[in-house]
């Protein structure tokens, strides 16, 4: 452990070549939902029946593939070492996905019965705005708090929009200094 509360190695056990599973395998329902409230606003702007069927499937499949990411995200959340701010935004994470998996997982059944239903295109939308918020704490447990990164990683330097080359350590102390 560092002197800073973070562990040398913020990784969980979910992992391929000391890389993290849950980052690859999310983007597959965020694409899956995003792409399905696209189809839908074109269903209601545009009648046809096709972009609501399109909007369902692409439903089922983002909660098929929201579970087996969560499955990696799970087996992350039980093994990676995280402070207790961590963990709390993680855990807030973790819980917003499976009410956002529940919403999708009911969108789609209604959408099934009828493609155009009113509370399926309602529970469609509530379940963006719950992905919108867990993907920002999941952002925030990534990046703020360095979980799935390696020391390697946070020693790394890398040239920032401002053309620095610090690294992630080096420009978080120097955002310290300029805010004092």
């Amino acid at each position: 452990m560092r002197r800073d509360g973070y562990a040398l190695h913020m990784q969980g056990k979910a992992t391929v070549a000391g890389h993290p599973l849950h980052p690859l395998f999310v983007t597959l329902p965020i694409g899956c939902f995003v792409a399905a409230v696209i189809a839908d606003l074109i269903s209601i702007w545009q009648g046809p029946v096709f972009w609501a069927a399109m909007s369902t499937w692409l439903i089922l499949f983002g909660v098929i593939s929201g579970l087996l990411a969560a499955f990696f995200g799970f087996i992350d959340y039980m093994s990676a070492p995280m402070t207790v701010r961590a963990k709390s935004v993680a855990a807030w994470h973790m819980t917003l996905n499976i009410a956002m998996i529940v919403v999708f997982g009911l969108a789609c059944a209604i959408r099934f019965l009828d493609h155009t239903s009113v509370a399926g295109y309602a529970l469609t939308g509530l379940g963006f705005v719950i992905l919108a918020i867990s993907g920002w704490l999941g952002g925030e447990v990534a990046h703020g708090h360095l979980v799935g990164s390696s020391e390697q990683d946070t020693r790394r330097t890398r040239e920032a929009a401002d053309n620095t080359a610090l690294a992630p350590q080096e420009r978080s102390q120097r955002e310290r200094q300029m805010v004092r």
